[in-house]
Parts: structure tokens; sequence; C-alpha cells
């Protein structure tokens, strides 16, 4: 991921064991930070918040906030925050304002949506609904896709998750981030594509 660090272009990426940031330019490291977990899956994109606190997580590791400071032609690195309570596996999240919202949950146990606070780690809420999910952020809803092919549209604040409405349209398994383009929503799995008016 791209990040923009108070005037200066970083590239932000997981590797096995650890987060990194290089200079685009050259590809020399800025920063790295360790952040193991057992398998060395670290897959979802971070996600650079308020006050320049990166936010990222992987299975087993949890989630933590470091803040960035930018210290000449270095970068500082402070950890904020570390939380095992959200783990982001093979999905995104999605930031609005001081909140990240994404699907939470382990390899093998039940999943759920969840609200983040980035400057802090903690969590305003956890909900049922879905099963691991990625989703996708457009006109103040979110239009969520889990991977057993449900698609649901739902609003979310730093107080609450309301499911607007949802159905099952693809198969197991649906792990493709869907897409908005202009007025049409794009979705798969592991066999179809399907395009959706939505305006």
């Amino acid at each position: 991921k791209l990040i923009n660090l108070d005037g200066e272009d970083q590239l932000v990426t997981f590797l096995a064991t650890e987060i990194v940031g290089v200079d685009p330019k050259n590809g020399n490291l800025k920063w790295s930070y360790p952040h193991e977990n057992q398998w060395k899956q670290n897959v979802c994109m971070p996600i650079l918040g308020p006050d320049n606190i990166l936010f990222f997580s992987a299975l087993d590791a949890g989630s933590r906030g470091l803040k960035l400071t930018k210290a000449g032609d270095k970068t500082e690195i402070t950890e904020v925050w570390t939380s095992r309570k959200i783990q982001l596996y093979h999905v995104n999240s999605v930031a609005v304002g001081d909140y990240v919202y994404g699907s939470t949950g382990s390899g093998q146990g039940p999943s759920f949506f969840a609200a983040v606070d980035m400057k802090t780690g903690k969590v305003a809420w956890r909900e049922r609904g879905f099963t691991k999910a990625t989703c996708v952020y457009a006109d103040g809803k979110f239009i969520i896709l889990d991977e057993d092919g449900q698609l649901g549209l739902a609003t979310c604040t730093p107080e609450k998750f309301e499911i607007v409405s949802k159905a099952n349209i693809l198969d197991k398994v649906a792990w493709t981030v869907p897409t908005v383009v202009g007025k049409t929503l794009y979705v798969r799995d592991q066999k179809n594509i399907m395009a959706f008016d939505i305006g």
C-alpha cells in the first residue's frame, strides 16, 4: 500500500514475519516491525489512519497500531496499541473516520464483523451475521460479501452495525473483494463473476 507520511511517499507491505516501509523510488528500507504468526501469512492490507497511526492485522498475531513519525530522512516507530481480539485473515478492511471495519475471526472459529478505533485499538462492537467476509464502502454504506456467497448491504458507525438487506448470490468460496465501478457492482466466487446495476 502506498502511503504519504507528512509529504513523503512510502510503500508499506507485509512480509512473512514483519511489516516494512520502503522508498518506492529505489526500494531502500525505511523501517520494519515484527508481526509474526505461526502460518507466516500476513495478508490484510495495512491502513494509515488519523495521527499517522498505521493499522494492520493478521491471523493469530492480532492487530496493532503503530505511530509513524518522520525524523529527517528516517521514520520512527512507536507501538501505540496491540490486540488479539481483532484478527483479520485473508480479508480486507475499510477505514471511515477514526474507525476501521472488517471481518475478524480465526481460520476455523466463528467470524464477526467488527469496528475498531484505530487510535486506541478499542473494539467498539463485534456482530454476527456473515461468515468470513470482504467489503467495500460506497455511498455511505458497506457492501459485504462473505465466503459462503452471501451479499449484504449494511450501515456501520462506531455505535452500531445494522444489516439493511442480504441475499445468497454466489457459491462457496467467495474471497474476492466486491468492486464498484460507477453504478455497477462486480462480485465473484471461484466459478462465476456477476455484475449488478446498483444505480
